[in-house]
C-alpha cells in the first residue's frame, strides 16, 4: 500500500517535468570487523575485540538540461546529514551533498567533492572492504589530504578534451574574517598503449601556512590495466612547509596491484611517508582486499590493514569481512 502510494506521489509530481530525472540509489553493508578499541589483551587475533558491523547509505541525485544544452543537477547522501547527532554542531553542517553544471567538455562541481588535486591523481586503492582496512592503514595517503581544510566546500571546475581532463578548484574559509583559500591545479591524460590503458596524473595544492603541517603538496600518479585482468598503480607525493622555508620537505609514495579473474578481485597495495622530526613521525603500512562480485549487486568482501608508525607504540592491524549491497 505504501508503495503504490509513493510511485503515484512520484508520477504526480514529476508529470511535465519532461527534461528532469531524480533517481535514488542506496548501498548496504554487512559483517564482522576488529574493534581495536574493544577489551582484550591486545593480540591481533583476538576474537573479544570482533565485533558486527553495518551500515545503510541513501543517495538522491537529480539532473536537467536545458533547451540550450546546459546540463545541470545536484546529490545528497543522507548518511553524511546525521541531523540531530549530539557530536556536531547543526548549524556549522556540511552534508555530503554536491551541485554541478555542465555545457560541452567544461563541468562546475561544488560541494563535497574532491579537490583538483585529488580528482586528477589515482589512489592505490583496488577492491572494497566494508570497514575500509585497505585505505585506512598508517603508510595510505588518499591525496585528499589538504581538501576543505578550512571547512568549507570544495569549488572545482574540469575541462576536458578527448583523453586529457584539466581541474582547478578553490576551498574558501567558511569561519574566517580574513580570505583564506586553499587552491589546487590538476591534469590527468589517460590512453591506449600496446595492449594497455595508461593513464598518468598531477597535481598541486596550496593552502596557507598557518592551516597545516606541509602546506604545500605536488603529485603524480600512474595508473594502468593490463589485458589479462592485472592492473599496477603507482603515486609519489612531495610535501614541504612554506614557514620553514623547505626544510623540513616530506614525501610519500606507494604502490597498488590487482588482479580481477571473473567475478574475483585481489588488491593490494603498500605506502611510506618519510617526514620531518618536527611534522610528526615516519609511517608505513598495507592493505589487502578481496571482492567476489555475487551478482545482482551482491559483492563478498574482505579486508585487511596493518603497518607501523616510528616511535609509536605497535599499530594494531584490522580486518573485516562481510558483504556489500548496492541498489
Amino acid at each position: 500500500m505504501k508503495t503504490l502510494l509513493l510511485a503515484s506521489t512520484a508520477l504526480v509530481a514529476t508529470a511535465g517535468i519532461a527534461a528532469a530525472e531524480v533517481s535514488i540509489s542506496g548501498s548496504a553493508e554487512l559483517g564482522i570487523f576488529q574493534n581495536e578499541n574493544a577489551s582484550g589483551d591486545g593480540s591481533t587475533g583476538d576474537l573479544e575485540k570482533v565485533r558486527v558491523f553495518s551500515d545503510i547509505d541513501i543517495t538522491f541525485s537529480m539532473s536537467g538540461e536545458t533547451d540550450g544544452g546546459l546540463s545541470f543537477g545536484a546529490s545528497i547522501d543522507i548518511d553524511e546529514v546525521g541531523i540531530g547527532d549530539p557530536n556536531i554542531d547543526d548549524a556549522a553542517r556540511l552534508p555530503d551533498a554536491t551541485i554541478f553544471m555542465a555545457y560541452g567538455p567544461m563541468r562546475l562541481t561544488v560541494g563535497d567533492t574532491d579537490s583538483a588535486f585529488d580528482a586528477r591523481l589515482t589512489e592505490t586503492a583496488i577492491g572494497g572492504a566494508i570497514n575500509d582496512d585497505h585505505t585506512v592503514h598508517p603508510g595510505y595517503n588518499g591525496n585528499s589530504g589538504l581538501d576543505e581544510i578550512y571547512g568549507g566546500q570544495e569549488i572545482r571546475l574540469d575541462y576536458s578534451f578527448d583523453a586529457f581532463t584539466g581541474s582547478i578548484s578553490v576551498s574558501p574559509d567558511r569561519n574566517a574574517t580574513d580570505f583564506d583559500l586553499a587552491y589546487a591545479l590538476g591534469v590527468s591524460y589517460n590512453m591506449d598503449l600496446a595492449g594497455l590503458t595508461l593513464g598518468l596524473g598531477f597535481g598541486y595544492q596550496k593552502v596557507d601556512e598557518a592551516a597545516a603541517l606541509y602546506d604545500t603538496r605536488v603529485g603524480l600518479s600512474a595508473a594502468t590495466t593490463f589485458g589479462n585482468g592485472l592492473q599496477a598503480i603507482l603515486n609519489y607525493t612531495m610535501m614541504s612547509d612554506d614557514s620553514t622555508g623547505g626544510a623540513d620537505d616530506g614525501s610519500h609514495w606507494a604502490i597498488g596491484l590487482g588482479y580481477t579473474m571473473n567475478a574475483l578481485t585481489v588488491g593490494v597495495n603498500y605506502g611510506e611517508f618519510d617526514v620531518d622530526d618536527a611534522f610528526g613521525a615516519d609511517s608505513s603500512g598495507f592493505g589487502v582486499a578481496v571482492n567476489y562480485d555475487l551478482g545482482g549487486g551482491l559483492v563478498a568482501q574482505l579486508g585487511y590493514g596493518g603497518g607501523d608508525i616510528d616511535g609509536a607504540a605497535d599499530y594494531e592491524d584490522t580486518f573485516s569481512l562481510g558483504v556489500a549491497m548496492s541498489f
